[in-house]
């Protein structure tokens, strides 16, 4: 697999440690407006030249059948099949907003490739791995937090990069931005902890017992114990197994409730198979406990996985209970934890980092046998 990851960097047309990051992928953006907001950038559109920019100069860029229509302030540039926005200068920065449908603006380090796919168009941002992970480390945690923890967080971003380097390979691109791969919203606000934590941890990686690079989960809130992969996913990985953790059930979402009217519920799963005749009208066999993390809900002659009942019903976890409230037969749903639950918690890792742990005895608290090896050595 390492080969394979190895040969696509060396293959592609970009610079060692450049990274091809699909921007707005789960959007169809058919017009954008480009920034120049720091240094300056060159212009490649159909293969010429078409000028430089610099701070402040501006780039219309839609569709037009398959093809692209460039404007700068002063008018038409032309109608191309793609163009490229290539820095100048390091650290030179750009900005896209997309103007059809309106969003926010975003700003990015590195380059831009654009064209037009699938009736949209498609944008690229090249982009070295350090100001990748540190955008990626920002939008997965956000600000606040210890620099330690920032080091666990940067750790389990470049191990999903590099373990998911070949997940859009077919589309011509390394990964997206949406929560598909990793959430990136493009490059850091200013948060120098962060900056300095992916520094630190340069080619820092989490492997197992035979240098393979994990599945490096993580979520927000486990509620006080993580979930074996197989119990939400199906797979069995030997490092994500489930573990009591103390440290998070404090934490802003360690416990959340909501109701649901019976009737619903029991209609929801009269549709899994569920005889509705067996509960009525004796409601109380709609109650459910757990007192540690469990696979499976069970009434009557229906057995449901759990993660098939939070998705279904949008709720913050699988560890939840079930209690009739009144009379009417509505069910309260008392919940612990947000997110599904399997491998690092990252509420439970903030209150570790402020306790004194150091960023290998947390990612070792989550990952079972795990050990943390620069990328350079398994190749």
């Amino acid at each position: 697999m390492l080969n394979i990851i190895l040969l696509i960097i060396i293959s592609w047309p970009v610079r060692s440690g450049t990274f091809h990051i699909s921007l707005f992928n789960e959007h169809t953006i058919q017009a954008i407006v480009v920034s120049v907001d720091k240094g300056s950038y060159r212009l490649t559109a159909g293969g010429q030249c078409a000028g430089n920019y610099a701070e402040n100069d501006i780039l219309y860029i839609s569709m037009h059948g398959d093809s692209l229509l460039i404007r700068n302030q002063t008018g038409r540039i032309g109608i191309f099949a793609d163009a490229s926005f290539d820095e100048n200068e390091q650290f030179s920065v750009f900005s896209i907003r997309p103007a059809d449908p309106p969003t926010d603006r975003s700003f990015y380090y590195g380059s831009l490739d654009v064209g037009v796919e699938f009736g949209r168009l498609r944008m690229i941002n090249r982009v070295d791995e350090h100001n990748y992970l540190a955008g990626v480390v920002e939008a997965e945690a956000g600000n606040g937090w210890s620099p330690v923890f920032y080091k666990v967080q940067a750790i389990i971003s470049r191990t999903y990069l590099y373990a998911n380097i070949n997940r859009h390979s077919d589309e011509g691109f390394h990964l997206c931005d949406d929560v598909h791969c990793q959430v990136y919203k493009g490059r850091l606000t200013g948060n120098e902890a962060i900056y300095e934590a992916v520094s630190l941890t340069a080619g820092k990686v989490i492997v197992t017992g035979d240098n393979t690079l994990i599945t490096a989960a993580y979520h927000s809130n486990c509620g006080g114990q993580t979930v074996n992969s197989e119990d939400a996913w199906l797979v069995h990985r030997p490092y994500l197994r489930s573990v009591s953790d103390p440290f998070c059930l404090h934490g802003r979402n360690a416990a959340w409730q909501t109701g649901i009217d019976a009737g619903e519920w029991s209609e929801y799963l009269a549709g899994m198979g569920f005889v509705p005749d067996q509960v009525r009208p004796d409601m109380q066999k709609f109650a459910f406990r757990q007192d540690k993390r469990r696979a499976f809900y069970t009434v009557g002659n229906v057995t449901i996985p759990l993660r098939t009942l939070r998705s279904d019903w949008g709720l913050r976890s699988a560890w939840f209970d079930i209690q009739v409230e009144n009379p009417s037969g509505r069910l309260l749903i008392t919940g612990r934890g947000y997110g599904h639950g399997v491998g690092l918690c990252q509420e439970g890792a903030m209150q570790m980092a402020a306790s004194g742990y150091n960023f290998i005895d947390i990612l070792q608290f989550y990952y079972t046998g795990v050990k943390i090896k620069r990328i350079e050595e398994l190749f």
